[in-house]
């Protein structure tokens, strides 16, 4: 329970990852803010989580719309008062087409970015005046390995603008003793992934990877709780690559 007394929030916690991160911090004792833009899936984790005896809260956001964020961050203080952790996991995912940068769309890559990154930016200018009040805070964003690969479209581009938000936000939020990292995950196998993606690409990635097996969402459950603990406290502005050793970057 090394989160007991902590306000976590975690954006996209309806499904997938997101829902992963969000019942992990919640069985390490955080109170956790399940926002998410489908209120409906919010609040079947919500019920997760009251069910083992945790505490969470569901509430609707779109992270491209400021408005929006606005709202959750005035509800969110309205019941918690502070923030101790922010999870900035919510993207658009079905961009993971890999779409030629020399056809797409400029609509299209804009609500990318609207999402992926602008979301990110709303959300932690949103959410980190209640981490300072807190006085202790960790900000874990989530990135991609395919932002390191060529010729990963809007997607790939996006997410290699979350890791340079990632080395703003710590230099800026430093002062403050909060520490902003990243996690770059491979190909992690779910509900999204397996109705946007072929079998056969599935399997060529695993066969890239060192460890040679699927991985699932509760695979990078050990470097989010890494990171939003004290271990990590000397370490900000960082991006983990958990990806089975598929990515080895320098």
């Amino acid at each position: 329970m090394k989160h007991e007394g902590h306000v976590a929030l975690v954006t996209g916690a309806g499904q997938g990852i997101g829902r992963e991160y969000a019942l992990a911090l919640a069985k390490d004792g955080a109170s956790v803010v399940l926002a998410d833009i489908n209120i409906e899936n919010a609040q079947a984790v919500e019920s997760e989580i009251t069910d083992f005896g945790g505490s969470a809260l569901a509430a609707h956001v779109d992270v491209s719309d400021a408005a929006s964020v606005a709202a959750l961050a005035s509800r969110v203080e309205e019941s918690y008062g502070h923030v101790h952790i922010l999870v900035n996991n919510a993207a658009m995912f079905h961009s993971i087409r890999l779409e030629p940068q020399m056809s797409v769309s400029v609509e299209y890559w804009r609500r990318v970015f609207a999402v992926n990154v602008e979301g990110v930016l709303l959300v932690t200018q949103s959410i980190a005046p209640l981490i300072i009040r807190a006085g202790w805070g960790r900000i874990v964003n989530q990135a991609s390995t395919v932002a390191h690969l060529g010729g990963s479209g809007a997607y790939g581009c996006s997410k290699l603008a979350v890791i340079g938000l990632t080395h703003g936000f710590a230099r800026e939020l430093g002062e403050y003793g909060i520490c902003v990292n990243a996690i770059a995950p491979g190909i992690i196998h779910t509900d999204a992934l397996l109705s946007l993606t072929d079998e056969d690409r599935r399997e060529r990635v695993i066969a890239q990877s060192a460890l040679k097996r699927k991985a699932y969402p509760h695979d990078l459950v050990g470097t989010l709780r890494f990171l939003c603990g004290e271990e990590s406290a000397w370490m900000t502005g960082q991006t983990l690559v958990v990806d089975g050793g598929t990515v080895m970057p320098i």
